[in-house]
């Protein structure tokens, strides 16, 4: 699907949905202009986002911290990932900030191909299912890296183009009040921007603490 098409249609969606359109927002890359992620790429960032959700959600990274460690991953760790992961104790305002990253480990986990389906929602993202990938003890990581089927490039900027806009009525909500845009939670929509931009290699940008969400 060519740029143009892309935009009509997320625009068309969110008219729909009763969500405000910014028309003077630009065309996103093309197909041609794009390169995903590799497998290998994203398998470590799915690692990462499992243990610091984990460790922040929990408010435990004892296990985590072994896990990493003795498997050789400390180092797909983000700076602030591993600045929060090593922290004793976690402070609640890292373990919100981690725990909402929850939402990313989702759309990433979509992107790869073990999350079935995702949709615009008012409600927060069920990652349990996914838990059945992942180690569930000091186990290597074999059963995620083998499941790993990432999806075409042009559905996942179908999906790029989406959360650029929807970010945008988003960001203009929080400056009026609201939390929700036509039932969409509003603070999904910028993990899930993260996400999309980090796996299409926005801007060129390698690390994950610096990917933008430029709307």
């Amino acid at each position: 699907m060519n740029p143009e098409n892309r935009k009509f249609l997320s625009e068309t969606m969110l008219h729909k949905r009763g969500i405000r359109i910014n028309l003077q927002l630009p065309l996103i890359e093309s197909d041609e202009e794009v390169t995903l992620r590799d497998k290998t790429l994203v398998f470590q960032r799915l690692i990462a986002l499992w243990a610091v959700t984990g460790a922040a959600l929990s408010g435990d990274a004892s296990y985590f911290r072994r896990y990493l460690a003795a498997n050789q991953m400390t180092d797909y760790l983000s700076g602030k990932e591993k600045h929060f992961l090593l922290s004793d104790p976690l402070t609640e305002k890292d373990r919100a900030y981690f725990s909402l990253q929850k939402e990313r480990l989702f759309f990433l986990a979509w992107c790869a191909g073990i999350q079935p389906e995702i949709e615009l929602s008012l409600h927060e993202s069920d990652v349990s299912k996914l838990l059945r990938y992942f180690p569930q003890g000091m186990e290597d990581a074999s059963v995620l890296r083998q499941a790993i089927q990432l999806r075409s490039k042009s559905v996942i900027l179908d999906w790029a183009d989406l959360l650029y806009r929807v970010h945008w009525a988003v960001r203009h909500a929080n400056l009026i009040g609201k939390t929700t845009v036509g039932n969409i939670r509003c603070d999904v929509i910028p993990e899930w921007h993260h996400a999309v931009n980090w796996i299409t290699q926005y801007n060129e940008e390698d690390n994950w603490d610096l990917v933008e969400t430029d709307t």
